[in-house]
């Protein structure tokens, strides 16, 4: 999962085939800025020690943070030690504990405590409070021109016009809220989770089993797509993304099915698509489903969703559209700011490739991934966004891979196969170094 934000792309969890998958995807991993990691087991992390290699050999300089439970640092620290390779570059490590906050530019993480087999967290994507909307009308009164002084006013400075103080709160509405991601990934339903994350944009959330399996689901620490939907349901949120499929349901029409009978507003991820979130003021008006490559899904053009920058054949002509108000939206504030206004959120979900997928045949390497041998690499620049952008990617979110079918709710004596036993409250350090001797590895060697 990875959100791109405010220039930076953010990843959550980084399982085995995360690298693939970000090649085929709109994304570059050299933009990556910080990586969350929300548990330790294999297929949410496996995929780092590959990841930080391949950005070094690409010759990436720029500090790379690194968030994650209690024993995040234990766990890097044992990655490098065991990697032969030359880093460019910093590493920034932090372990978060429930509840802690971290601000950025323009929008902050916060971790959330889950509840699995092992100690696991989740995360709260907020973006920050936006400005509020510019009073044209209010500026004219004052006998402001547009121009400078506008811009001035809109990015929270007072000025000065005729022989008068001019305070941004004199020409700006009321501040307008961010856009809202809440990301649950292997964890039974949490208690208190839809009152914390009530009126969010979208929550992702893991959706192991159907209903038939809830008991043997929530024992292993994972959900079914009716506890999830329920979830968003009670937190009223916009969208639900249902992540986390397990490989015995080779068509995972049920589990929508199932979680669309409580919240219509669910939906399953596929490979490589791509979500555009609306403003939250936009949500009624916003017309747009999974978007991939700039197409609409063949599930939302069978309901009758427009393609980008066309009207529904039920829909009159002259209507207005999501696509209509953002134009205005924009054209007025180029006349008035003299820049193009922020475009909107968009989501992208890319999952982790099934153990056993091979490459299309007659498929292109990608080039300037991987420099001959002798060149100096040329770290590759992070893509250009448009400020207060998000694109969030799912890298191993849909369906679970076969390595992990041992978690399968399969074991009759309520232990995961080579797992440690339930963590308590008194318990609540998770020592990684004890967990490595546990499976007969030292791991000072």
């Amino acid at each position: 999962m990875a959100i791109k934000t405010h220039g930076e792309i953010l990843l959550f969890d980084c399982g085995e085939g995360t690298q693939r998958q970000l090649m085929r995807s709109s994304l570059s991993f050299m933009g990556i800025t910080k990586v969350f990691i929300t548990h330790f087991h294999g297929d949410h992390y496996l995929g780092l020690a590959g990841l930080l290699q391949t950005m070094a050999l690409n010759g990436r300089t720029k500090d790379l943070e690194i968030f994650g439970p209690m024993g995040t640092e234990q766990l890097v620290t044992i990655i490098e030690r065991i990697s032969y390779y030359s880093r460019t570059y910093d590493l920034v490590l932090h372990e978060m504990k429930e509840n802690q906050r971290e601000r950025f530019d323009g929008f902050s993480v916060t971790a959330i405590r889950l509840d699995h087999s092992i100690p696991a967290i989740g995360y709260l994507f907020e973006e920050d409070d936006r400005p509020g909307k510019f009073d044209v009308n209010a500026a004219k009164v004052l006998g402001i021109p547009p121009g400078p002084l506008y811009n001035k006013l809109q990015g929270g400075d007072e000025i000065v016009w005729n022989d008068k103080v001019i305070e941004p709160a004199m020409v700006m509405g009321p501040s307008r809220p961010g856009r809202k991601i809440c990301i649950a990934m292997d964890t039974k339903p949490i208690l208190g989770l839809p009152e914390r994350i009530r009126g969010f944009d979208v929550l992702i959330h893991e959706a192991t089993a159907d209903r038939s399996l809830e008991s043997k689901a929530n024992k292993f620490g994972h959900s079914t797509a009716a506890q999830a939907a329920t979830i968003a349901k009670e937190a009223d949120v916009k969208r639900l993304f249902l992540i986390h499929i397990s490989p015995r349901y080779r068509d995972p029409k049920p589990l929508i099915d199932e979680a669309r009978s409580i919240f219509e507003e669910s939906y399953l991820p596929s490979d490589l698509e791509e979500f555009e979130v609306p403003l939250p003021e936009s949500w009624e008006h916003d017309e747009k489903m999974w978007v991939v490559d700039g197409k609409v899904d063949e599930e939302g053009a069978e309901e009758g969703v427009a393609a980008e920058g066309e009207l529904p054949p039920e829909v009159p002509e002259g209507t207005e559209t999501a696509e209509s108000l953002a134009v205005a939206e924009n054209a007025e504030a180029v006349e008035v700011y003299d820049e193009p206004a922020p475009g909107e959120a968009v989501v992208a979900a890319v999952d982790d490739v099934l153990e056993g997928e091979v490459p299309v045949e007659g498929e292109a390497p990608v080039e300037g991934e991987v420099p001959i041998e002798g060149e100096i690499p040329v770290e590759e620049p992070a893509p250009a966004m448009a400020d207060g952008g998000i694109t969030l990617v799912a890298v191993e979110a849909a369906m679970e891979s076969k390595a992990a079918e041992s978690e399968d709710l399969q074991d009759s004596d309520g232990q995961v196969p080579g797992s440690r036993p339930k963590v308590t409250e008194e318990d609540d350090e998770y020592d990684l170094e004890q967990a490595m001797r546990d499976v007969g590895i030292d791991p000072e060697n």
